[in-house]
């Protein structure tokens, strides 16, 4: 990841951790996951979510990005260098349960998938780009409901064509 990504993502971490206090107030939570895509590999990534407004139904409006670091087997002295990021804004409805503090939920939304690559041996070189935008369907389970709340969640989505399970924090 370049440099740029890296201080950018540091900053946002700061901003979102120092400010959670009134967004929470306003059904508003934030957080970071570590996702693994079976072919993606492992990402990180900031997350936000946005309760709504529609009575007893536990519906909210979740976003997230993921940044990847996609493996690159040995190309024999070639320089390769992939990169692969997914937005995605999913609707989630929490599952009641009674009692405990594990709350499962399930949900369907939108992804926007986006893979580069180049390839450098010798004098030459190739660069190729691929962008798509799918559908996700996801389940997970939060734990705890004040303060710090730890999640995991599966989500399949059409544009990678892949699983992604992701765990994380929200504040």
């Amino acid at each position: 990841m370049n440099r740029r990504l890296s201080s950018a993502c540091l900053a946002l971490a700061v901003l979102l951790l120092g400010s959670t206090a009134p967004l929470a107030s306003q059904g508003i939570s934030v957080g970071a996951a570590a996702s693994y895509g079976e072919d993606s590999d492992f990402g990180v990534g900031p997350r936000i979510s946005v309760a709504l407004p529609a009575g007893d139904l536990g519906l909210s409006l979740v976003g997230s990005f993921d940044y990847f670091f996609p493996s690159v087997e040995e190309t024999g002295g070639a320089d390769v260098d992939i990169e692969y990021w997914e937005l995605n804004g999913n609707l989630i409805l929490d599952i009641p349960l009674a009692g405990g503090t594990v709350a499962p939920y399930a949900g369907a939304g939108i992804s926007y998938a986006n893979g580069s690559g180049s390839v450098a041996a010798g004098g030459f070189s190739l660069s190729a780009s691929e962008s798509e935008v799918g559908g996700n369907l996801l389940a997970g389970l939060r734990f705890g409901s004040v303060g710090l709340s730890p999640f995991l969640e599966g989500r399949y989505s059409t544009a990678s064509e892949q699983v992604v399970v992701a765990v994380g924090l929200m504040f």
